[in-house]
């Protein structure tokens, strides 16, 4: 069973409405791109008002060494009910599910454990005074995202969708652009992607194909127009 000196071990913090336990063991680049990316990510439900980071980590290191633990508290420090959790070994998720629903049931603490879908894409809507270059650069003072594809629903309306290099980095962005939402018009509002889709089923996003070349300006935007009837482009 691995030592339990999270002190020596792992790095405790906290952003916002977020504790993290990290560890402190040095990874390859390779290992990290991969975590980073949300490998091997397990969503953890359920957690009772007062457990504390330390005391889902207590249970989930006897089946491993744990890469990060996202433990969401309210203003109070007590759990909203929910965690992520990697493990240093993200391949063994499979078989690590099962065995840790088992754990936490035998410590009573009623803990559901699935794997996590990941999700890491916003959606940005009813931008009503900016156009596609003007909101790039607006986002890009906010957060720090991989990839905005721009859909052109009807003609010269838009809307955006934002990736991130995980879900982490998603959430605190999210959590960042709402209170930002009146630079963007008075209607404007983000959400999860997935919430959006579930909501607009027969309304599907096609892939972008079309990689606009930096520096992004606006005279690309007509060439864009007259290539295609409906307009879709990455930034």
């Amino acid at each position: 069973m691995p030592s339990m000196n999270f002190d020596k071990k792992y790095c405790t913090s906290q952003i916002n409405g977020t504790v993290y336990m990290t560890t402190m063991k040095n990874l390859s680049e390779e290992q990290l791109t991969k975590l980073n990316a949300g490998a091997g990510e397990i969503y953890l439900s359920n957690i009772p008002k007062k457990c504390s980071a330390k005391r889902i980590m207590q249970v989930a290191v006897k089946l491993g060494e744990v890469y990060m633990l996202r433990h969401k508290i309210d203003f109070l420090r007590d759990s909203r009910g929910f965690a992520y959790l990697q493990y240093i070994n993200e391949t063994h998720v499979k078989n690590t599910l099962h065995a840790l629903q088992q754990l936490f049931w035998n410590a009573k603490l009623g803990i559901r454990v699935r794997k996590s879908r990941n999700q890491r894409r916003l959606l940005l809507n009813n931008v009503d005074r900016l156009s596609p270059v003007q909101v790039y650069h607006e986002l890009s003072k906010y957060s720090q995202y991989i990839k905005l594809c721009v859909h052109e629903v009807q003609p010269y309306y838009y809307i955006y969708v934002i990736e991130y290099r995980n879900n982490d980095k998603a959430a605190i962005a999210h959590h960042m652009l709402r209170s930002k939402m009146g630079h963007f018009g008075a209607n404007a509002y983000i959400e999860w992607l997935d919430k959006y889709q579930e909501n607009n089923t027969s309304q599907t996003l096609p892939s972008c194909c079309l990689q606009l070349q930096q520096p992004v300006t606006e005279q690309q935007l007509p060439a864009i127009h007259e290539k295609s009837e409906h307009v879709c482009f990455i930034i």
